[in-house]
C-alpha cells in the first residue's frame, strides 16, 4: 500500500515524539568510562537519573540497565552492588565496599542483589534486568543504594559510573544524627593525610551540613611549641548520606604523619540543630610508617635532635664542672700544702 504525504509525516512526528519521550525518561549515566554509556530504564517517574522504589517487606522488585559499548573493540563491564557513603568534600559517592553494621546501616544493598559481569561487543547495547530482594524486616529511613559500574580490565579509579537505586517502606524522611567515630590516616596523591571522622548513625540524608573541627598533637614537643601545630578545618556538606562515615581531611602536605595521641574538638551544625565533639585519639607508629612510606616530598623536622645535642653537651658541661670541683676540694693535704707554701715563696 502507497502511503500519501500526509501520513509520512504522521508516521514522522510519531516516531519523533516517542524518541523525545524515551531520552526525557531516561538518563544515560555516562561519567568516565571511555565509549561506554549506562542507562537506566525508568517510566513513570518525575526523576529520571535513578530508580526511587517504594517497597514492602520481602519483595523483588527488578530494575533494567541499558548498556552500550560505542567503541571500536570488545569490553568487560563489572557491575557491583554498593551503598552511599560521603566524600570529604559533601558528595554522595558509591566507590566504598560498605556491609551491614557499618555506621549502624542496618541493610546493605549488596545483599539483596547480586554482582554482575556485562561483556558488551563493539557497538552492542545490551539490556540487562536485576532482582532486588527487599528485607523481610520492616526499616525506616532509606537505603541508598547503587549498581557500580567499571571496566574490568583497568580499576575503578580510572573510570566509573552509578546507578542509584534509591528504597524506602514507608517514604518518610527521617533526620540524621553525628556522633565522632575517631581519626585515621592515609596517602591521597603521594600526599599524607590525618582525618577526623564522624558518623552519621540515622538511615537518613542530611543536607547544609557545617562543621568546624580542631585537632592537635598531645606531646613533649608541642608542648614546647616546638612541635605539629594545631589544625583547624571549616566545611559546609551540601549532602550527607545516610549510615556513613563523614571524612574531615587535613592536609600535612610535606610533613610526616607523627604517631602519638591526638586531641580533637568541634561542633557540626544543620538548621536549628547542633552536635558538639570532643575525645583524645591515638595514631601507631605503624600507621605513621605506612603513610609515610606512601607519600613524597616530605621534610623532616630535625628539631628534636637539635635540641638533645645541645641537652647532651650542656650535661657534658655540667659533669666535667663537678668532677674539676671534685677534685679540686679533695685533693691530698700535702698537695694543698705545698701549693700554698709555693704561693708564698713566689711573693
Amino acid at each position: 500500500m502507497k502511503l500519501t504525504g500526509r501520513q509520512l509525516f504522521r508516521i514522522f512526528l510519531i516516531v519523533l515524539l516517542s524518541t523525545w519521550w524515551f531520552l526525557s525518561h531516561s538518563v544515560i549515566a555516562q561519567a568516565d568510562i571511555s565509549n561506554i554509556s549506562v542507562t537506566p530504564m525508568i517510566e513513570d517517574s518525575n526523576v529520571t537519573d535513578r530508580f526511587q522504589l517504594i517497597v514492602k517487606p520481602g519483595q523483588v522488585r527488578k530494575v533494567t540497565i541499558s548498556f552500550t559499548n560505542f567503541g571500536s573493540s570488545d569490553v568487560t563491564l563489572s557491575v557491583v552492588p554498593r551503598n552511599a557513603t560521603t566524600s570529604d568534600d559533601g558528595k554522595i559517592v558509591y566507590t566504598r565496599n560498605v556491609s551491614a553494621g557499618d555506621n549502624k546501616l542496618q541493610f546493605a544493598f549488596k545483599d539483596m542483589t547480586e554482582s554482575r559481569t556485562i561483556h558488551l561487543k563493539a557497538q552492542q547495547t545490551k539490556d540487562i534486568t536485576f532482582s532486588i530482594n527487599t528485607p523481610k524486616s520492616p526499616f525506616l529511613g532509606m537505603v541508598m543504594g547503587a549498581f557500580f559500574v567499571y571496566d574490568s580490565s583497568q580499576t575503578p579509579s580510572a573510570g566509573n559510573v552509578s546507578v542509584p537505586v534509591w528504597l524506602t517502606q514507608t517514604n518518610k524522611a527521617v533526620g540524621g544524627s553525628l556522633l565522632l567515630a575517631g581519626i585515621s590516616t592515609a596517602a591521597v596523591n603521594q600526599q599524607p593525610y590525618v582525618y577526623v571522622n564522624l558518623s552519621n548513625t540515622q538511615p537518613g540524608l542530611m543536607k547544609n551540613v557545617i562543621v568546624h573541627m580542631n585537632i592537635r598533637r598531645n606531646g613533649f614537643m608541642e608542648w614546647l611549641n616546638l612541635g605539629l601545630k594545631p589544625m583547624t578545618a571549616d566545611l559546609k556538606y551540601d549532602t550527607i548520606a545516610p549510615n556513613s562515615r563523614i571524612p574531615i581531611s587535613f592536609n600535612q602536605k610535606q610533613t610526616p604523619i607523627k604517631a602519638g595521641n591526638y586531641v580533637v574538638s568541634g561542633t557540626a551544625r544543620t538548621g536549628k540543630t547542633e552536635w558538639k565533639f570532643g575525645g583524645t585519639y591515638s595514631i601507631s607508629q605503624a600507621e605513621a610508617d605506612k603513610v609515610n612510606k606512601a607519600s613524597k616530598n616530605l621534610v623532616y623536622d630535625y628539631t628534636w635532635a637539635y635540641l638533645l645535642g645541645i641537652a647532651g653537651l650542656v650535661l657534658l658541661i655540667i659533669i666535667v664542672l663537678i668532677l674539676i670541683h671534685h677534685q679540686l676540694r679533695y685533693r691530698p693535704r700535702h698537695l694543698r700544702t705545698r701549693s700554698s707554701q709555693g704561693g708564698r715563696r713566689t711573693k
